[in-house]
Formats: structure tokens, sequence, C-alpha cells
């Protein structure tokens, strides 16, 4: 009879331990780490704001993606993560130096999107590493949708008991994208086709520009790591007068005094500055990536309506 009851005491105490850590398990948020703060704001509408996801970015707001650097701390951060969700297509070099965990799920978003093509005299050299298309989808409303859809099935994958919390709020999320980026698109018909060319320190906005209707020219292409050569600075030049360019716009991860160059020789404004690489700040206008498409068209639409 002593011995039944110590069984029974034993079972109990187990089936208590086994019970505390389920529940313990499911109180604790998923860890996700993204390597930029746009496809931790497409985590964060996808699950709608979800407490049972806890994102981090890599890199931080207000940093050029192309010239960032891995530390030991961001190598601990990956290494916990659960999912690690990238822009892909050689856009994060640096992650290959990362071992995948057997038990980590890993996401590239640009995987099979029809990316643009860098042209041959528009290499972008990254991280001693040549891009082969344009990874700037965070300025295509258009792939900022696949992406938000990819993340949303991995979320899906990951918490099947907010599956169908997360495809409502995709859906939503996706409507909401839908109806802001008809709004912009009626604000931009106050600019004229002959309006509607924009002159950039370096080509991140190239999507923007297709999918608003707008002509890019930029100094120095996709790089904007070292100053413009006499030649780049030429072709820009003769561009802005060509196309009667009243302004010539700076990104805000961007290099002033190689803008300031050409708004000087080409005798033209510096309307404003873009947000291209990076997101805005919490208390900037353009923390999100439909308030940043916002943030810069208004810009555009106000330095060259005149």
């Amino acid at each position: 009879m002593k011995t039944n009851s110590i069984f029974l005491y034993v079972i109990n105490v187990i089936l208590f331990f086994i019970c505390h850590s389920v529940f313990a398990t499911e109180k604790q948020p998923i860890k996700i780490v993204t390597t930029i703060p746009y496809l931790k704001t497409l985590v964060q509408e996808a699950s709608c704001f979800s407490k049972k996801i806890e994102t981090h970015s890599i890199i931080a707001v207000g940093r050029d993606p192309h010239s960032f650097f891995m530390t030991p701390q961001h190598r601990i951060a990956l290494d916990k993560a659960q999912i690690v969700i990238a822009i892909g297509s050689g856009f994060e070099p640096w992650l290959d130096k990362m071992t995948k965990k057997a038990e980590q799920q890993w996401l590239s978003v640009t995987a099979g999107m029809p990316l643009a093509k860098i042209h041959k005299d528009e290499k972008h050299h990254h991280h001693d590493s040549e891009l082969l298309y344009d990874p700037h989808i965070w300025q295509s409303p258009e792939l900022t949708k696949k992406a938000v859809q990819k993340i949303a099935a991995q979320l899906q994958i990951a918490l099947p008991s907010e599956a169908n919390n997360f495809a409502q709020c995709t859906e939503h999320y996706l409507s909401y994208l839908t109806k802001e980026v008809a709004h912009l698109k009626k604000m931009s018909e106050v600019l004229p086709p002959q309006k509607r060319v924009i002159a950039t320190n370096h080509d991140a906005l190239g999507y923007f520009a297709a999918e608003f209707d707008f002509k890019i020219y930029s100094i120095l292409g996709l790089s904007d790591d070292a100053a413009p050569t006499a030649q780049q600075l030429k072709k820009i030049i003769t561009a802005i007068k060509k196309e009667n360019i009243s302004a010539v716009f700076l990104e805000s991860t961007g290099n002033m005094r190689n803008i300031k160059t050409v708004s000087n020789e080409a005798g033209v404004k510096v309307g404003g500055v873009l947000y291209g690489d990076s997101l805005g700040g919490k208390n900037s206008d353009a923390d999100t990536a439909p308030a940043m498409w916002r943030h810069n068209l208004i810009t555009i639409i106000n330095a060259l309506k005149d």
C-alpha cells in the first residue's frame, strides 16, 4: 500500500512538471529575427502585433544596410532566433557566415520574386560581392505584398493555433496597402509627364519610380560608397539639363557631399530627403513602408510641382 502511494506521488510530480513545462513553453513568445526594420514591420502587420511573437531587427533604423558588418552581439541574436527572415538574393552576404541550426526556420522573402535585373553599368558591389538583382523591394508596393504573404505563411506554420488570426491580419493589411497605393497614385497626378523625372544620389528607388510612374537618374547607380567620377558627374548633369529637372534629392543614408556637388554643378536645388535604403525612426513620418512611400511622394511633388 505504501509502495503504491509513493508510486502515485512520483507520477503526480512528473505530470506536474510536464504540464508546467508545456504551459511555460506556450507562454513564451516565438523569437523572430529580421535583417532589416522593414521586414520587422511586416512581421508585426501579418500578426496584428501579436504578443506571441517577439521580433528584433539586426540592422537598426537609419543604418545603411549596404555597409553593415556583423558583430558578436548580432551573432548571438541570430543564434537565439527560432525564425530568421531575410531579404535574400545576396543582399545579406554576412548571413552566409552563420550556420543554420536544425531547429531554426530561415526565410528569404525574395526567393521566386520577379526582381529587376541590375544593368552591367550599375553593378552593385555589396560586401565584396556583386548583386545581380535589385534588392530594394521595400520601395515596391507589389513586392511588399508578396513579402508579407510569405511571412504570414511562415508565421502560420510556426503558430498553427493562430493561423486564422494571422490570415485575417494579412488580408486586412493587403487591402490597406491596395487602397493606400491607389490614393498615392491619384495624388501624384498633379505632376504632368514632363515633371515626373527625379535625380537621386543612388538608385534605391527603382521600384518606386517604376510603380509610381517616374523616370529616375542616379549619380552612382546602385552604389553610394564613393565620390562620383568626372564621367559620372558629367552624365548626371547632362541628364538633369536635358530632362529639365528642377531638383535633386538626397537619400536618408546617402552622401550629402555627392548630391551637393551635383546640385551646384547643375544649378538646381536639393529638393529634400527621401528614404531609400532605410525606414525612418519612430518619430518620423516614414516608419513603415506605406508611410515611407507617402513621405517620398509628397517630398517629390512639393519639390517638382512648381
